[in-house]
């Protein structure tokens, strides 16, 4: 039976978009299109809206997402800006006047969206054209270029791990974070040619041999075949539905569609041939096209193998309040990484980073990769 173990903070991040289709959902049930005369019960659900809308999603935002999630407070616009477009959308009509302002956004977003399509046929030329003479993961420059000024603050499993652990170095003894958003933007351009460099072979003939293999669902191939089906039955489904309504939203929604193919074949293809690889003097982790993290050898303290849970053992600690390691792989875990400071793992391809000190790989062959970093990193055979 297949067991999908979840960290504290995708548990959240999940708990949260739930909740936050469920409260838009019911905020257009509950009010009328228009002001009638039973005042008094309209006031009660408007109210109830408006505190669901303003007060409770933003609350819960800023504590799953914000705090638990160890994003930044900035952030914190995407879910008021969702919200003010929700009560544009679903006030009656005489209240939803006060958030006209929103409706003014239309003509900025319909240039975005005709920005939107130039960008995508200008990227992908210019994707070709950097990954035909590309010697590496695109993304990988970006981090070069951008880690050091920017770096997520640590996440509250950290924080608790390091009082657990005093003597490990601290996240407080890292250089300042002032430049997240630019690495953040560069993390998104950044896929593109990193999509065109691993889909095609020809590409990526110069990328570094593997050194091992996470065991991960999207390096089987009928995995990939069964998204690329499902992304064409999508493309299809969404053009017949879209096309009675608007001719080029529906050919904007199926392109693109059919354009994410390209995105899961460099998921597959990462996830076969290139979840871990040396590049110079750096560990590199592919979790797919998700996440990857680019560790200096250097900065690995030790490197186990056994078999590892996701949660840190100590002797204070109680399994249920124990803080939780990220697991790369499907099933258990194998190896388990150690390092002398943080390191960045860049979820959501970049866009949920987080600070890590231990994180555990389900690696094919853990012998064989202890074999190759033996001379790079301490090897503990735990019990």
């Amino acid at each position: 039976m297949l067991k999908i173990r979840l960290r504290r903070q995708v548990k959240y991040r999940i708990a949260f978009l739930v909740l936050m289709i469920a409260v838009y959902v019911l905020g257009f049930h509950l009010l009328p299109e228009q002001l009638t005369n039973t005042r008094e019960a309209l006031s009660l659900s408007l109210a109830v809206v408006t505190a669901l809308y303003f007060v409770l999603l933003p609350v819960l935002y800023w504590y799953w997402i914000i705090k638990i999630g160890a994003q930044k407070p900035w952030k914190m616009l995407v879910v008021l800006s969702l919200s003010s477009l929700m009560a544009r959308l679903s006030y009656p009509h005489e209240v939803a006047e006060y958030f006209e302002f929103i409706a003014w956004l239309r003509y900025p977003i319909i240039a975005v969206l005709l920005l939107i399509e130039l960008y995508l046929m200008v990227s992908i030329i210019k994707g070709l054209w950097q990954a035909r003479k590309a010697l590496g993961d695109p993304r990988l420059t970006i981090v070069e270029q951008f880690a050091a000024m920017a770096q997520p603050e640590p996440s509250a499993e950290t924080v608790k791990r390091e009082s657990i652990n005093p003597n490990k170095p601290s996240e407080s003894d890292l250089p300042p974070i002032p430049d997240e958003k630019r690495l953040t933007l560069g993390l998104i351009l950044a896929t593109e040619p990193a999509s065109w460099y691993y889909a095609i072979p020809y590409f990526s003939r110069r990328h570094p041999e593997a050194i091992g293999s996470l065991n991960l669902l999207s390096a089987k191939l009928w995995h990939a075949l069964v998204v690329i089906v499902g992304l064409m039955a999508a493309s299809a489904v969404s053009y017949s539905l879209l096309d009675g309504i608007s001719h080029i939203a529906a050919l904007f929604v199926s392109g693109l569609l059919l354009y994410s193919i390209l995105l899961t074949a460099a998921n597959y293809r990462i996830s076969r041939y290139y979840s871990l690889y040396q590049r110079v003097d750096k560990l590199i982790i592919n979790n797919g096209m998700w996440g990857f993290m680019a560790v200096d050898f250097t900065q690995i303290s030790e490197l186990k193998l056994g078999l590892f849970n996701c949660q840190v053992s100590q002797d204070d600690t109680t399994p249920s309040d124990a803080p939780e390691i990220l697991t790369l792989g499907r099933g258990e875990a194998n190896a388990q990484l150690i390092f002398k400071q943080p390191q960045v793992y860049y979820g959501a391809m970049g866009q949920l980073p987080e600070s890590l000190t231990v994180v555990n790989l389900v690696v094919e062959d853990p012998q064989a990769l202890a074999d190759t970093l033996t001379s790079s990193v301490v090897l503990d055979k735990a019990s």
